[in-house]
């Protein structure tokens, strides 16, 4: 994982053009067609559509994708008393970090967990349920954000928030695939080097270890959580024993730093 902004950049292209492939391999078609049509006339015809319209759908694709997905969660800015130390850890890390503070939501859940969005620096948000605000140590809540943070910054979040709409098509899919840009999502090791990111960036492994032990202590489970999200929370919001032991192992290689 690259620790820069402009990663991410880069990341939001290759993921932007997975999802014009399908359509440049349909502008071909209709080209090879359409010299049997009109003859060389067709063909440049078919061209011209096609590089048209590659721009406008890598340029458009995941547009709005942020807002998408928030609306399916019931939430509240993070603009109460009880999320003053939200903001005021998200500001502070935000300059250390050297990403745009995201905007900053609250999920009404007793479960903790967090969820991290956004197509680009610039349009990310974080959500913490208001169960991790209750329950969270102040050294806690600041590794959680850290650990949002260097999703945004390392590039990590552009390919969680892009990967939910390439999955919504299956030739997206299959083009995102065939391009390698879902591997990273797809490493068994990604939450721990992310964790271990998140450290990096506090200094302090004990507040990322005691974060995710108060999320195995209250649990994470998250009904209203779309499963397609999956890789933007900081912890498996289906709960169950499977994630009880991600947790544990998570927890473990922390304590090995």
């Amino acid at each position: 994982m690259t620790a820069t902004v402009e990663h991410s950049a880069s990341t939001a292209r290759r993921y932007a053009i997975a999802a014009a492939l399908p359509v440049v391999c349909a502008g071909l078609i209709v080209s090879a067609l359409l010299v049997f049509v009109a003859g060389p006339v067709g063909l440049i015809l078919g061209l011209v559509f096609t590089v048209v319209a590659s721009i406008l759908r890598t340029r458009r694709f995941g547009i709005g994708v942020e807002l998408e997905i928030l609306q399916g969660l019931q939430l509240r800015d993070a603009s109460g008393d009880d999320a003053a130390g939200l903001r005021n850890l998200t500001e502070a890390l935000s300059a250390t970090a050297g990403v745009p503070m995201p905007s900053l939501h609250v999920l009404e859940a007793k479960s903790c967990n967090s969820m991290v969005v956004g197509r680009t620096p610039e349009t990310s948000a974080l959500v913490v349920t208001s169960g991790l605000l209750n329950d969270a140590s102040r050294i806690e809540l600041e590794a959680v954000v850290a650990r949002a943070l260097v999703q945004i910054r390392q590039g990590d979040l552009v390919g969680a928030t892009m990967a939910i709409k390439l999955g919504r098509s299956a030739l997206t899919r299959v083009a995102a695939s065939f391009l390698g840009a879902l591997r990273t999502l797809e490493d068994p090791d990604r939450d721990v080097l992310l964790d271990r990111a998140a450290v990096r960036l506090t200094r302090f492994p004990p507040g990322l270890i005691g974060a995710l032990e108060t999320c195995l202590s209250a649990g994470t489970a998250i009904r209203s959580a779309d499963p397609a999200t999956i890789h933007l929370w900081m912890v498996d919001p289906a709960g169950g024993d499977a994630v009880t032991t991600q947790l544990e192992h998570r927890i473990e290689a922390l304590r090995l730093l």
